[in-house]
């Protein structure tokens, strides 16, 4: 199930401020403290096309400096990668961060998985434009799902389509 802490956390808050001076998008952040070690990964995105090394290695300049004063008193692993081609999403925010990709759905009440494009989203679901539920005719259709009706969701990758 979709959960909705992302835009609640204030460390999420934080690293989305700065990364976004960079001109990528943050996706995910975790924190975790384990045996005196603070570890932190850091997921991005870029809008207009794929991260590059140059990007990662820009986020993890700003981060690391600032959270190794702040968190002074502990060692600090600080890891920040992309998304990847078919990355689970795990929160309700990651729709809005991959508008315009395509991803696949398991909706619930159709007991089906649905592939299309993120045309949009709101509070309460997401619209996939293109859409084509599996069992189903019709191909191209838009349709809204509320994001409690989604089971889970990852984003979809067409190897055809990028050999053309």
């Amino acid at each position: 199930m979709l959960t909705e802490d992302g835009k609640d956390s204030r460390l999420f808050g934080e690293i989305s401020a700065l990364v976004g001076a960079l001109g990528l998008r943050t996706v995910e952040v975790t924190d975790t403290v384990h045996q005196g070690a603070h570890s932190m990964r850091v997921v991005v995105s870029k809008d207009d096309g794929d991260v590059t090394t140059d990007d990662l290695a820009a986020v993890y300049g700003i981060i690391y400096p600032r959270y190794s004063v702040i968190l002074s008193d502990r060692d600090l692993q600080l890891e920040v990668s992309s998304p990847g081609l078919q990355r689970t999403l795990k929160d309700v925010l990651e729709f809005e961060v991959f508008r315009g990709r395509l991803v696949r759905v398991y909706s619930i009440s159709r007991s089906a998985y649905a592939v299309g494009r993120i045309a949009g989203c709101s509070s309460d679901g997401v619209t996939l434009s293109e859409c084509m539920v599996e069992g189903h005719e019709g191909e191209g259709e838009t349709i809204t799902l509320p994001y409690s009706d989604i089971a889970k969701a990852k984003l979809e990758y067409r190897w055809e389509a990028s050999n053309a």
